[in-house]
């Protein structure tokens, strides 16, 4: 049996919801306080007033009540009288008690005489200190709020007490009220919170889910695909992200791309002329020994280049996808000079003068040897290839910021100036008649700048056509 989940599963629905349950239980709490702080605060001002009236009806009731043994009748009377008014002011009931605390008037006629009366209220009085209680009137059938004073006179024991009280169902009404207010507010809050949530949270999400719907896109390669950037700056700004991250994976396909179909066809021509000569040998060869010989050369030429073709892309693949070469700290002081001494052949065979300005020491950089060889070979072979005859090619190597920096200058034919910006671009050529004469494949430069950005340098070139090139390659301690 499949659970189901009740958590919304949206992220706009997930924002809303939080959004909503903290506000609710922020305004919830602070209601709750509010309420019971003005719920108290109602109740302590009816006692407050209840305890002032109820000292001053005591004392107008003192001499009323002292005149009384002397004149019951019209005591009585005037007591009665003063009671009834006192209760109808104050809208609440007046009792007057004796010092035995027995009742001998009332203003509520439901109370009866002569009872005794023995509530906290009283004894608190007696001491002189108000003490008020809010209990079940069994005369009046409701709560009330009670309190009781002492009628002194100077100097004497207490005349009697008066017992004051009102009905806490108006304060009960007004507390409700309260509370209803209270309520309706935080109603108001809340929806008002649900409707600024439900729109900062589509604010945020339909961005994500645009994003989301981009990406499925661009992984079902509708790779043109991409996003508007919208919503907080957090979101404009991983937008503005993504489709960066977007053209740069459609610029590295549409390389790749470019690549593989540029390696088929490097290797497609040198392999159909070994086909050919193959063909023309099987059928021609046992009769002509001349042509078998020149074939057989050519053939030796066109695998020569399909070697240094193939290491040459093994190499490249293996920089570029960030293959681990074991690095080493490494003086190239040595190296290089082993280079010059092995180019040196190739340089006398076609006819160009090689020349070496390399210091005793370098300092050390952290490097693989076999990377940074191939590096300066291909640098050298360049300038021995595109140099002519009697011409110079020059290495040079010094310390520079901390680093090493190695210079390789030639007086060839130069690079033309449009040429310039694409000369480290894989198979790119810019004379490719003389390249493919050369035995070149286009893919020597771009190694040297991808040995040399893979261990935090950079190759910088400068040229002038019919005066030569200057290749500088800088590489940090």
């Amino acid at each position: 049996m499949t659970r189901r989940n009740l958590f919304p599963q949206s992220l706009s629905s997930r924002l809303l919801l939080t959004y909503v349950t903290l506000i609710a239980l922020g305004v919830g709490a602070l209601i709750a306080w509010t309420g019971q702080r003005l719920g108290e605060q109602s109740v302590q001002q009816a006692e407050h007033e209840l305890e002032l009236q109820s000292q001053i009806i005591a004392n107008a009731l003192r001499d009323p009540l002292e005149r009384r043994p002397s004149s019951p009748t019209t005591g009585e009377r005037s007591l009665d009288t003063l009671v009834a008014s006192y209760a109808k002011s104050i809208g609440g009931r007046i009792t007057l008690l004796d010092v035995q605390q027995n009742v001998i008037l009332s203003s509520d006629p439901r109370v009866p005489l002569q009872t005794v009366d023995n509530h906290a209220e009283f004894a608190a009085a007696r001491a002189g200190t108000p003490q008020f209680d809010i209990r079940w009137d069994e005369w009046a059938k409701e709560e009330r709020l009670f309190v009781a004073a002492p009628i002194s006179a100077e100097h004497v024991q207490p005349l009697g007490f008066v017992q004051v009280s009102i009905s806490m169902a108006p304060i009960y009404a007004e507390i409700q009220q309260t509370w209803l207010s209270l309520i309706g507010i935080a109603g108001v809050v809340v929806l008002i919170t649900v409707i600024v949530s439900g729109l900062l949270a589509r604010q945020i999400a339909i961005p994500v889910q645009n994003l989301t719907t981009t990406s499925e896109q661009i992984a079902a390669w509708r790779l043109d695909e991409r996003v508007t950037p919208a919503g907080p700056s957090e979101t404009r700004r991983l937008g503005v992200a993504f489709n960066r991250m977007a053209d740069q994976v459609q610029g590295m396909i549409a390389q790749q791309r470019a690549f593989v179909d540029n390696a088929a066809h490097e290797l497609r021509s040198p392999l159909t002329s070994l086909r050919l000569r193959l063909e023309m040998l099987q059928t021609h060869g046992q009769n002509d020994a001349e042509l078998t010989r020149r074939y057989l050369g050519q053939m030796e030429h066109e695998i020569g280049y399909l070697q240094r073709l193939i290491d040459h892309l093994l190499a490249l693949a293996a920089v570029e996808e960030g293959v681990d070469a074991p690095r080493v700290p490494l003086d190239l002081s040595r190296l290089l000079r082993e280079l010059t001494e092995q180019m040196n052949v190739v340089a006398a065979q076609a006819g160009v003068h090689l020349q070496s300005e390399v210091p005793e020491h370098l300092p050390r950089i952290q490097a693989n040897p076999e990377q940074m060889s191939m590096l300066v070979r291909n640098l050298l072979d360049n300038a021995i290839k595109y140099t002519r005859k009697e011409g110079t090619a020059t290495l040079t190597a010094r310390a520079a910021n901390g680093g090493v920096e190695i210079r390789v200058t030639d007086t060839g034919m130069g690079i033309p100036p449009d040429a310039l910006p694409h000369i480290f671009d894989r198979f790119y050529r810019a004379d490719r008649a003389r390249s493919l004469q050369q035995g070149g494949a286009g893919l020597g430069l771009s190694l040297v700048r991808a040995i040399a950005e893979a261990h935090g340098g950079r190759v910088e070139v400068q040229s002038r056509v019919n005066e030569g090139s200057t290749f500088t390659v800088s590489l940090p301690a």
